[in-house]
């Protein structure tokens, strides 16, 4: 009956590898997989674990599972694990299985809940369900549970428990559990107090890692006195460590990383002697550390990085917690504030294989006493900290590193000899080191097939790169900043996607690259036109040619071959032509910045059709033409939008006011007619205290405070500017305008504006610098630019503006009277002109009062007329008693009527 049993599973099951081919013959306990009791000859075990454990190997269901299997009454050890179910759900019949003591559907990728009858399996001992079910199912609870009385393992990881507040009373009634891992399962609650833990005596392992609890970590963990492993890695924790965590000291595993715990490490964290594994990265605890890693003698791995640690490390041989670590692999105390030199007792740690002490404050001198005797040493880490590298030439290393991160620290001038007995590097990071000279041509075959990262950035190497690279692994090469000339590589690895050169010297024309996905080649002397070999780079994602001396077109075939193009910076050369109309094909383009070039002609329609753009800059090309047609209402993710002097003419077209991300509008030094848009105060990036940081590589001068100030990188995106200047706009200043509240730089000069400055330009509470000089205006300066705190530079000259000039605040600090030459009828501090009678004051004053809106006169003669009204009322009511009792017979009238009815 049991082999009958079988045969009928397997015909509901798909085999694509043959796994179960071994299922013929009588004897069924002969068969792959099947275990059967020597006594007895029944089958007490189904093992159809995939061991192999990618999905090609996965034994596949199909339909619903044969409840044959019900036939194997004697079934203690059921295993399927690391199949592919999908589409099924949990059979129910498995609840059936009375004897069964190990259930494993790990892996499986069932559909459904988990079904209820599970709990009959009350001589169950390990439930394993972790990511049993697919990502769309969830569990609605877990009573079940409590009916399993015979468990000790349990593991629910990766299944969805998300609203489910009550998990904790389910868990806690197995008094006999030993292991419960519930790892990403979406728990957000964890309670703060239990009056009783029912496995405070045989929990041996708990996982809650990867959960969202947003609760400080419990004091009742401190009663689980059998815990040896604790993994609580990146599940919403905060605050301090409770001192509960101290009464753990069977601890040998412990691990906070990643969640939001602060304050001093406990003193009673001193008792946990038995701990091999310390994790506690990515938080920000605080305090010396010597007393507490003293006693923690068998420590396997310390991980405290990404911290706010300090102090020094034991410097004096035979006293401090470094040289008593004898059994440390891995040491990791990396981003944190540590201070004082590195103690060569570091060198007595012969197990190590990781040693990480980046980004801190050490300095001193390293020498190579520090690495004697780690011959297993795999990782080395110094990045960021002011250390001495203090090694002799002939030194032959006694380790095999993979990865060496030196970067920022001091070695200088010349080439490390010992990295050429070094055949397994990885990853080799010597940024900023100071080193000069030419590279050594054995450090082009060292590492050559195990390479994968390369940086020797920002420092002094010159020579001449060779023509091929051979490094067969390598996928990022970062060699910029430095001094290297003639001609780039033809021939690069097949897998490098990241090329950094820029900042050289490297002459000639562009190799054909085709498999590149990033290349910056900025501020080097490429010159020759940019030829069609570029459209071969099929790959290629970000290009940066700026700041050469390349010359002629932009290749049509560059908007058609390079589909996946996204950042494309051809800034400061001398190309020209038209900008060809293929640009527009490329949908995927975030940045393109074309300025200081020779481009002329019309902007092609097309760019319309990029719709991912944030960021154009055509600024000081010669092209001409209304922006209005291509500009349309498509571009609506710009952040950045710079035409500055070019030729473009015609309307600013209202649309942009609908740009909800732009923060940089910059089309001064145009032909640009007509008024400034009535809507420009819509601005919404200008208006709130939204910012839309995107990843810039690129640079960007604008033009403020009367000078050109650059911005890099991602502070583009900190600052907020409108720039119309140098125009030939008309009409009034948008009333609308002082909306803007957000706004840094607001430059409407040398244009044809007439009529007053706005009231509510003192709305732009941010703004630092104002340019309203040479234009048409007249009417008093408004004293709401008192109000503008932050208001460093202003320029109002060559207007007709009259009258007193406003005082206080900021204005206080702007004393250089040639910010309001050229007005004639302005008076008062700081011209030398005075105010000296009180026509000239009085004037002012009605002035002001024109300034102020009819909509403001009405709500402030509203609010008026109603407290008058009101008061009125209330005093009539207090002095007749005729009125007062009328008034309230009728409130009460009118009550009783609403209530009857």
């Amino acid at each position: 009956m049991e082999r009958e049993a079988l045969l009928d599973f397997k015909a509901g099951i798909h085999d694509t590898h043959n796994r179960l081919s071994s299922w013929v013959g009588q004897d069924c306990c002969a068969w792959e997989g099947v275990i059967c009791g020597a006594t007895t000859g029944h089958v007490v075990m189904l093992d159809l674990r995939n061991t192999n454990t990618t999905d090609d190997w996965a034994l596949r269901g199909e339909g619903m599972m044969n409840s044959s299997l019900l036939a194997l009454s004697h079934l203690k050890h059921l295993d399927l694990s690391f199949n592919n179910f999908s589409g099924i759900r949990i059979p129910e019949f498995i609840g059936s299985f009375k004897k069964l003591r190990y259930l494993n559907l790990s892996s499986t990728r069932f559909m459904g809940g988990i079904p209820a009858r599970l709990g009959n399996l009350s001589s169950l001992y390990v439930l394993d369900l972790r990511a049993a079910l697919d990502f769309t199912s969830h569990v609605d609870n877990l009573h079940w549970l409590s009916h399993l009385t015979s468990l000790k393992h349990l593991d629910l990881s990766w299944l969805n428990l998300t609203d489910l507040p009550d998990w904790f009373s389910s868990v806690n009634m197995l008094h006999s559990l030993q292991v419960l891992s519930m790892s990403s399962v979406g728990l957000d609650t964890i309670p703060a107090s239990v009056v009783h833990v029912n496995f405070t005596s045989s929990l041996t392992v708990l996982d809650l890692s990867l959960n969202n609890f947003d609760s400080t970590l419990p004091k009742w963990l401190g009663n689980i006195t059998s815990l040896t492993h604790l993994d609580l890695y990146n599940s919403g924790f905060y605050g301090v460590i409770p001192d509960a965590i101290g009464y753990l000291g069977s601890l040998t595993f412990l691990d906070l990383e990643g969640n939001q715990l602060e304050g001093i490490v406990p003193k009673s964290m001193v008792d946990l002697r038995r701990l091999k594994e310390l994790r506690m990265p990515g938080n920000q605890l605080t305090g010396n550390l010597s007393d507490l890693l003293e006693q923690m003698t068998n420590l396997i791995i310390l991980d405290l990085s990404y911290n706010l640690f300090n102090g020094s490390m034991p410097s004096s041989v035979g006293n401090g917690w470094l040289e008593q670590m004898t059994n440390l692999i891995i040491l990791n105390l990396g981003f944190n504030l540590f201070n004082g030199s590195i103690p060569s007792s570091v060198g007595k740690l012969s197990n190590l294989t990781e040693l990480n002490l980046g980004e801190n404050s050490f300095g001193g001198v390293i020498s190579q006493v520090h690495f004697e005797n780690l011959t297993r040493l795999r990782g080395l880490d110094l990045y960021g900290n002011s250390i001495t590298i203090s090694i002799g030439q002939s030194w032959i290393p006694p380790f095999q590193l993979r990865l060496v991160g030196l970067t920022n620290c001091q070695l200088g001038p010349q080439f490390p000899e010992w990295l050429q007995f070094q055949t397994q590097i990885e990853e080799l990071f010597l940024k900023d080191f100071k080193i000069a000279g030419t590279m050594p041509a054995w450090f082009w075959n060292i590492s050559s097939s195990t390479i994968i990262d390369l940086d020797l950035s920002n420092n002094q190497i010159g020579g001449k790169l060779p023509s091929s690279l051979k490094f067969t692994k390598l996928k990022r090469l970062y060699l910029d900043s430095n001094r290297f000339e003639g001609s780039l590589p033809t021939m690069l690895p097949s897998i490098l996607h990241t090329l950094s050169l820029f900042n050289n010297s490297f002459t000639g024309q562009l190799p054909i690259w085709p498999y590149v996905q990033s290349v910056a080649l900025s501020d080097n002397m490429l010159d020759g036109g940019l030829s069609s070999s570029i459209c071969q780079w099929t790959y290629l994602k970000f290009l940066d040619l700026s700041n050469n001396k390349l010359f002629g077109e932009i290749p049509y075939c560059l908007g058609k071959s390079l589909q996946n193009l996204q950042f494309l910076d051809l800034s400061n050369n001398h190309l020209s032509s038209e900008i060809p109309y293929t640009i527009g094909f490329l949908s995927g383009l975030s940045l393109l910045q074309l300025k200081n070039n020779s481009f002329s002609g019309e902007v092609p329609l097309s760019l319309k059709n990029c719709t991912n753009l944030w960021f154009l800059d055509l600024t000081q090309n010669n092209l001409v033409g209304s922006i209005t047609l291509w500009m349309g209402e498509n571009l609506q993710q710009l952040v950045v939008l710079r035409l500055r002097s070019n030729m473009f003419s015609g309307v600013i077209p209202w649309q942009l006011a609908r740009f909800e991300r732009l923060q940089i509008l910059d089309l001064a030094n145009n032909y640009f007619s007509s008024s400034i848009p009535h809507n420009i105060g819509n601005l919404s990036a200008m208006r709130s205290t939204s910012q839309y940081y995107e990843y810039c590589d690129c640079e960007l001068d604008i033009f403020t405070k009367g000078q050109d100030l650059y911005y890099l990188k991602c502070s583009i995106t900190l600052m907020k500017s409108l720039d119309l200047s140098n125009n030939r706009l008309t009409g009034e200043i948008p009333e609308g305008i002082g909306d803007l509240a957000e706004l840094k730089n607001l430059n409407l000069s040398r244009n044809h504006l007439q009529g007053k400055i706005p009231w509510d330009i003192g709305g732009m509470k941010l703004l630092e610098s104002l340019d309203l000089s040479i234009n048409d205006l007249s009417g008093s300066i408004p004293g709401s630019l008192s109000a503008l705190y932050f208001l460093s530079y202003l320029n109002l000259s060559y207007n007709n503006l009259s009258g007193m000039i406003p005082s206080g605040n900021q204005l206080q600090t702007l004393i250089d009277p040639s910010i309001y030459m050229g007005n004639a009828d302005l008076c008062g501090p700081p011209t030398s002109k005075s105010c000296s009678n009180n026509k000239t004051t009085q004037n002012d004053i009605q002035e002001y009062e024109k300034e102020i809106p009819e909509w403001l006169w009405f709500y402030i003669s509203m609010v008026l007329g109603y407290v008058m009204g009101f008061w009125t009322f209330c005093g009539i009511l207090f002095l007749k008693d005729t009125w007062r009792h009328v008034y309230f017979h009728m409130i009460d009238d009118i009550y009783d009527r609403f209530w009857v009815q």
